[in-house]
C-alpha cells in the first residue's frame, strides 16, 4: 500500500488519464480525445493529482500498469 507521493511514473500517467476522463465528462460532458489521453501527462499537472488523491491508499492492483497477471 502506498500514497500518491509513491506512484511510479506509470502508475502516475494512468491517473492523469483517469483523472482527465473523469474532469471532462463532468465539466464539460464530453470524453477526452485520443491526443488529450496521450498527452494526458502534459494536461494534468502533479499537483492536481496530488491535491485530488492525497487522501487515497493506493494497491498495485488499482493500477493496469501494475495490476497482477490475469490468467
Amino acid at each position: 500500500m502506498y500514497t500518491v507521493h509513491d506512484l511510479t511514473v506509470e502508475q502516475m500517467q494512468e491517473l492523469k488519464q483517469d483523472y482527465l476522463f473523469e474532469h471532462l465528462e463532468e465539466v464539460e460532458g464530453r470524453s477526452p480525445s485520443w491526443y488529450e489521453i496521450a498527452n494526458a501527462n502534459d494536461i494534468v499537472s502533479d499537483w492536481i493529482i496530488f491535491d485530488n488523491y492525497s487522501n487515497i491508499i493506493f494497491v498495485d492492483d488499482d493500477f493496469y500498469c501494475t495490476a497482477g497477471d490475469i490468467v
